[in-house]
């Protein structure tokens, strides 16, 4: 399939036809990354951008982790029993 490239704002775009789309199963709003090889090939993927679990809690250092706060008793059913 034959798209054109277009002026956009200072850069230039090119529209991902309907059909492309739904095949690469993008959606509206996804982050893309954009490579491009030494011959010139164009490579248009899905960011990686959710952090795991591990990723999160490796960020976890003394700055960042604050002591319980305490609300208060407990006024209702607010209590959980494990």
């Amino acid at each position: 399939m034959q798209v054109q490239m277009q002026k956009w704002g200072n850069s230039l775009a090119v529209r991902v036809p309907k059909s492309i789309a739904e095949d690469a199963k993008f959606a509206l709003g996804e982050k893309l990354e954009i490579n491009v090889d030494a011959s010139g090939v164009v490579r248009l993927q899905r960011s990686v951008t959710t952090p795991t679990l591990a990723q999160l809690v490796a960020q976890i250092n003394p700055e960042n982790h604050y002591a319980e706060v305490g609300w208060g008793p407990e006024t209702a059913r607010e209590a959980v029993e494990w």
